[in-house]
C-alpha cells in the first residue's frame, strides 16, 4: 500500500539496478534462485505456506493502517489489535464447529464410530443344543 502511494508521487521513479549495492543484488539473487529451487522441486507446497503467511501480514497491516486511521492508538497497541482482529474468523469458526458437531474433527468421530463398533461382548453365545463339557 505504501508502496503504491510512494510510487504514485513519483518518489521511487528514480529507483533502478544501479541503486542497489552488490550485497543487495546478491540476496535477490539467492532469494530468487531458492524460490525457484523450491518450485521445482518435489517440495513445492511449501511455497504456499509462504504465500499464505505474506497473505495474512498483508491483512495484518491493512487492519492495523485502518486503525491507525481511525483510533488514536499507539503503533504498538495497532499491531497488537489488528492481530486480535485478524484472529476473530479462526475462533468464530472454531466455536461454531464445536457448537455445531460433537466433535470439532469429522475424522474423530469417524475413528470414535471404528472404536465402537470394534466392542465384542465378552459373554458367550449358545445354541439351543449346547451343553458344556465340564460341570
Amino acid at each position: 500500500m505504501m508502496l503504491l502511494t510512494l510510487l504514485a508521487s513519483g518518489y521511487l521513479s528514480s529507483l533502478s539496478i544501479a541503486t542497489l549495492s552488490s550485497g543487495a543484488l546478491l540476496g535477490y539473487g539467492l532469494l530468487i534462485s531458492l524460490i525457484i529451487a523450491i518450485a521445482l522441486s518435489s517440495q513445492r507446497w511449501l511455497l504456499w505456506y509462504v504465500l499464505g503467511g505474506v497473505v495474512y501480514w498483508l491483512a495484518v497491516e491493512s487492519i492495523h493502517s485502518l486503525l491507525m486511521s481511525w483510533t488514536f492508538l499507539t503503533e504498538w497497541h495497532g499491531y497488537v489489535a489488528a492481530m486480535g482482529i485478524s484472529w476473530l474468523p479462526l475462533f468464530a469458526w472454531v466455536l461454531y464447529r464445536a457448537l455445531r458437531y460433537d466433535d470439532v474433527s469429522a475424522a474423530l468421530q469417524q475413528q470414535r464410530e471404528i472404536e465402537t463398533a470394534r466392542y465384542i461382548e465378552h459373554s458367550p453365545i449358545y445354541d439351543d443344543d449346547y451343553t458344556p463339557r465340564f460341570e
